[in-house]
């Protein structure tokens, strides 16, 4: 059988397609391997002299809680094998449900997932509530320090639900399902100390003494994003496939 020749135009574009950096995700934690955080390069935490939270696989879903009496705080954390770089910028997958969460003041949250930025100057920390998702800035002159910032209503505890952060150019957006819920710039968190003074660490779970949950997790990505240079070469290529395309046809 004789296979057709490509067109330039069609060259040009395997060309641009194949010179896209390949924004493979990597896998930070996969509940699916049936196993806890702590056997795939993360930390667990608790708060010294107070109760542990609990954490468990079954199904492919990892459950942490942070309800029961005297739990402090209590999460996983790690370095990011993927540099947290705004200026590049990333992206961060998870699935996710909140079963249940409780919170004694508007600034905290039961749930969190925190990205502190190659420069820790550009951070962004999602703080989860039954009924919204947001994201705190860092207010020096108030005493809870983390104060409540952007965000959206949304429904966390319907379903477990896919959601995508992504950071670039300063700013970062977040879409749950496929929608887009909000998006806002970002923040300096590093006089809190550690870890948001630390490049590349993410964490998940409770941070707070005034907030808990118990919550569902499947598993967390990240990828880098191409540089929106990249796009638009590999577009024009993508156009001039499509132009070339409309030649034929008229001739």
């Amino acid at each position: 059988m004789k296979l057709p020749i490509p067109t330039a135009a069609t060259l040009l574009a395997l060309t641009l397609l194949a010179a896209t950096p390949a924004a493979r995700a990597v896998v930070l934690y996969d509940a699916a391997a049936g196993t806890l955080p702590s056997a795939q390069g993360w930390f667990t935490s608790s708060t010294a002299g107070a109760v542990a939270g609990s954490q468990s696989v079954a199904g492919g879903v990892l459950t942490i809680d942070s309800t029961g009496a005297g739990v402090v705080a209590f999460g996983n954390a790690r370095f990011s094998p993927v540099a947290l770089d705004a200026t590049s910028g990333y992206a961060v997958d998870f699935l996710l449900k909140l079963l249940s969460e409780s919170h004694a003041s508007a600034n905290r949250a039961g749930f969190s997932l925190l990205l502190v930025g190659s420069n820790p100057a550009q951070s962004v920390e999602l703080s989860f509530w039954d009924d919204r998702v947001w994201v705190p800035s860092f207010d020096a002159a108030d005493p809870d320090r983390f104060v409540q910032g952007a965000g959206a209503a949304f429904d966390t505890t319907a379903a477990m639900t896919d959601y995508r952060l992504v950071v670039q150019g300063g700013g970062y957006s977040l879409s749950a399902g496929g929608q887009a819920l909000f998006s806002g710039t970002l923040q300096n968190y590093a006089a809190g100390g550690s870890p948001y003074n630390m490049a590349n660490v993410v964490f998940f779970g409770d941070n707070s003494s005034r907030g808990s949950a118990a919550v569902a997790l499947g598993a967390v990505s990240v990828s880098a994003v191409p540089e929106p240079g990249t796009w638009a070469l590999m577009l024009a290529g993508l156009g001039a496939v499509a132009g070339a395309g409309r030649f034929r046809r008229r001739a």
